[in-house]
């Protein structure tokens, strides 16, 4: 029974995790959340689906609870979810995304939570120590190997977190719906930008357009993933004053063509 991953990826953390699962399954193939948004009939979901996609503010990103509105599941009997996270423990994704499946009457059969280098520098962090990359990613493939396990076996567990109902309450996770499309207004490019265009092509909600050789952010359709930020070859994108001095992270085992034009 083939399964689908639909993934939501900013620099390649969710996608390697959709990648790797996929691997260890077989018969399945990864799907891109917002290239499946762009279709303009309904999107039909298969017998069995996975999630894959980072946590934001301790909840789901705005583009998923989209996507979980517009899928069919009609035909799905097992779902899904894996939520990849960094500092810190993680938050109410998990709960999130069984109250969103009750709305259309599904339940979560699994959902699970894969520690990955961090890359949300917008607040009083940087990017994870180089030395803990190795650990992170030999741990996350390992995690990878056992979701599978379990997936292939239609398990049923789901991971547990202290900060499920809290987290989300504390970090203003409806704030951050609320803003998070027209929240880029503290994005910019410095005057090393050398028009190469990749901030535009790597953002999968099409919120970046080229005007005169520099990028412009539209304030439409945001969903705060950094993608702009961490891959401009030049490290110009900035978001206010705060991420002149922080490293910049890109998943080493995805390609650029991956986060553009989809698994």
């Amino acid at each position: 029974m083939k399964t689908t991953l639909y993934y939501f990826t900013g620099t390649g953390n969710s996608l390697k995790v959709a990648k790797d699962i996929s691997r260890n399954l077989g018969d399945s193939e990864c799907v891109s959340i917002p290239k499946a948004l762009e279709q303009n009939e309904k999107i039909e979901a298969p017998e069995v689906v996975g999630i894959v996609c980072p946590k934001y503010y301790f909840g789901l990103p705005e583009i998923v609870l989209q996507f979980i509105d517009k899928v069919n599941l009609d035909k799905t009997k097992y779902i899904f979810t894996v939520v990849t996270f960094a500092k810190g423990l993680p938050g109410g994704a998990l709960s999130q995304m069984k109250k969103a499946l009750a709305l259309k009457s599904k339940r979560l059969s699994s959902g699970f939570y894969v520690r990955m280098v961090d890359n949300f520098i917008l607040w009083t962090w940087d990017v994870t120590s180089e030395k803990k990359h190795g650990a992170l990613h030999k741990n996350a493939e390992i995690k990878a190997g056992k979701i599978a396990e379990i997936v292939a076996e239609r398990g049923n567990k789901i991971d547990k977190s202290l900060m499920e109902h809290i987290g989300p309450v504390l970090f203003n996770y409806k704030g951050f719906l609320k803003e998070v499309n027209a929240g880029d207004t503290d994005f910019y490019s410095t005057e090393k930008c050398n028009s190469c265009g990749l901030c535009a092509k790597v953002c999968s909600v099409k919120n970046i357009k080229m005007a005169d050789g520099k990028p412009e952010w539209l304030g439409l359709t945001c969903q705060r993933c950094l993608a702009c930020l961490h891959l401009c070859p030049q490290k110009c994108v900035q978001f206010g004053e705060q991420t002149k001095k922080r490293s910049r992270y890109v998943n080493p085992f995805i390609k650029i063509s991956e986060l553009i034009n989809g698994a």
